[in-house]
């Protein structure tokens, strides 16, 4: 039986690094900085410039990390407490879980108040951080200072989030000819832990390396879960309504809002240095049952088919490797068991869908208009249903 396996040729030039790394010694906020770097820039004080964007960039990238992980700790504590009540009257234990990971958030808030403090973040300045404006004028400052590899590194970076930019294009050409640059050296300074280890799990596949594949895709797979979730998380901040709704509306309304940026998430992940795949996620199962079967474990690569097909159930090279393993000695249907995240990301995945579609069929079919996308300041920027 000849196995065929969806196999990303990933370079090695242009891999990953984690953020810039640098002593911080400043008490201004990352929103601060980050005027003073621009001022720093306009008044060609390069060294000045480079000191105020990395810190920004450290300090925008904490103040993210530790928000994310208060709601992701907070939600967890409230939705394992034991109720005030062992009946759940007219879904009240839906609001004391909000009421007990409110006062969780406010807790871990003043816990980190050396993060919080002095930070006033809105839709607009977050959007600098998120679309990577520091590096557009990074790159220059850097090379400006000689740091001709950083300089590269940043304008790489930059075109990640916006492959299509002709003038970063350019730059990026520039700075690889630039003598004592190395390709292989340049790095996406905001790339995600699980993109390296998504890399070399698929060179080591492409050396036959069975068992750093098996090991790099899932820890990949981990990490890529895990990022999935911290952007949800991201998801779940202030929303200026732009009207005065009732409760329940105002409810619907800032929950429609979450949704559509939460469902948003994998495809800001789907992105390997500005390459996008539409199955990323998935094909961490179609590389594991490969190696499993190459390694012997045989019930893991069948737990890995099975996942894989929850993605693409009607995929023909796996249901074909599905005939082959089921033909193998001490291989049944119960073998063939998808495994537990696959699933649970699955069902979340088709029922978010069907919330959004519900939405976008029933409140449009009754006249109700969108909240102005100016008016919204919203913390993912999208519109949003008024389900008034």
């Amino acid at each position: 039986m000849l196995f065929k396996t969806t196999c990303y040729l990933i370079s090695v030039n242009f891999l990953i690094a984690d953020v810039l790394t640098f002593q911080t010694n400043s008490n201004e906020s990352c929103v601060r900085l980050y005027e003073k770097g621009v001022e720093a820039y306009l008044d060609n004080d390069y060294q000045e410039c480079v000191e105020n964007f990395e810190e920004a960039v450290q300090k925008y990238q904490l103040y993210k990390k530790v928000t994310n992980n208060c709601r992701l700790k907070c939600k967890q504590e409230a939705d394992t407490s034991d109720p005030l009540f062992r009946v759940d009257v007219e879904n009240l234990l839906f609001y004391e879980r909000a009421i007990k990971n409110t006062l969780c958030i406010m807790h871990c808030k003043t816990e980190n108040a050396d993060v919080f403090n002095g930070t006033q973040m809105n839709f607009e300045t977050e959007q600098l951080f998120e679309d990577q404006k520091p590096y557009e004028y990074l790159h220059i400052c850097y090379f400006q200072t000689k740091e001709y590899q950083k300089a590269a590194s940043a304008a790489f970076t930059y075109l990640v989030t916006h492959p299509n930019d002709k003038a970063m294009q350019g730059n990026l050409k520039h700075y690889t000819q630039v003598e004592g640059v190395k390709s292989d050296d340049i790095v996406n300074f905001e790339a995600k832990s699980f993109v390296y280890l998504y890399a070399h799990g698929a060179d080591a596949y492409n050396k036959k390396d069975w068992k750093n594949v098996e090991h790099n895709m899932e820890e990949s797979l981990g990490l890529y879960l895990q990022a999935e979730e911290e952007c949800r998380a991201g998801c779940e901040g202030p929303f200026d309504h732009g009207w005065y709704p009732d409760f329940i509306p105002s409810i619907a309304n800032h929950f429609t809002m979450v949704l559509k940026c939460k469902m948003d998430c994998s495809e800001k992940l789907n992105t390997l240095n500005g390459e996008e795949h539409d199955d990323l996620l998935p094909s961490h199962y179609h590389y594991l049952q490969y190696a499993y079967f190459k390694m012997g474990n045989i019930k893991e690569a069948c737990q890995a088919v099975a996942s894989y097909l929850l993605f693409f159930p009607d995929d023909e090279t796996m249901l074909d490797n599905m005939k082959y393993y089921r033909s193998l000695p001490k291989v049944d249907n119960e073998d063939f068991r998808p495994r537990e995240e696959a699933v649970k990301y699955v069902q979340r995945k088709i029922y978010e869908n069907k919330i959004m579609n519900f939405v976008n069929h029933e409140y449009r079919n009754i006249g109700v208009t969108q909240i102005d996308e100016e008016e919204n300041n919203s913390q993912s920027g999208s519109e949003s249903v008024n389900t008034a």
